[in-house]
């Protein structure tokens, strides 16, 4: 067997394991899944299920990963970060009971790790905007710009998933929309400000 074929199986493994878990979640608290209901929902042996993860904690964070996360951060830019970050209100809204047990489960390690995803792509695109605009921002100010921005849209996200995912993908994106453009403003507005006064 190639590499590519174990790698492949190894995958399609580990597809099998988060759709179980997944299952079980609509069915019970997460609290009461044990990894033998997760093994025998997906007919593996306890072994392979160690394998690949250490707990079912583990587990979830992977889920969320690749199937939230990665697909969102994939060639993230300017261009393409609202079609992007409807994308993931997409994907939450399509499995609200996962996402929001998900959430309960593990807030505070998840809201960190999204949030810090969201400051490194938010950093790389409020780059682009300054350049496209002449803004020569110091190290300081862009730094905290990707924080607030970053932080903020995790915190929007979070909310809205707490909160019952009322507002569409859609709605909620252009709320991100109008918060990114103002700050937009606000940064063109500094910098040609400073070029006055100097």
């Amino acid at each position: 067997m190639s590499e590519n074929s174990r790698l492949s199986c190894s995958e399609e493994t580990q597809i099998n394991m988060a759709n179980a878990l997944k299952m079980l979640m609509q069915a019970k608290p997460f609290s009461k899944i044990s990894v033998t209901d997760i093994t025998n929902a997906c007919n593996i042996h306890r072994q392979t299920f160690y394998y690949h993860f250490s707990d079912k904690y583990e587990l979830l964070e992977w889920i969320v990963f690749h199937e939230l996360i990665e697909p969102v951060i994939n060639e993230f830019s300017l261009d393409n970060m609202y079609q992007r970050i409807e994308e993931l209100f997409s994907i939450m809204a399509d499995q609200p009971k996962f996402y929001q047990s998900a959430l309960r489960i593990s807030v505070d390690d998840l809201s960190r790790y999204i949030g810090n995803v969201a400051v490194e792509k938010i950093s790389a695109v409020l780059t682009a905007i300054e350049k496209d605009n002449g803004i020569d921002s110091d190290k300081s100010s862009h730094e905290t710009m990707c924080e607030l921005l970053g932080y903020g849209i995790c915190g929007i996200i979070i909310t809205w998933a707490q909160h019952g995912m009322k507002d569409s993908p859609k709605a909620m994106t252009e709320k991100i929309k109008t918060i990114v453009d103002s700050c937009k403003k606000v940064a063109v507005y500094r910098a040609l400000s400073s070029s006055y006064d100097k």
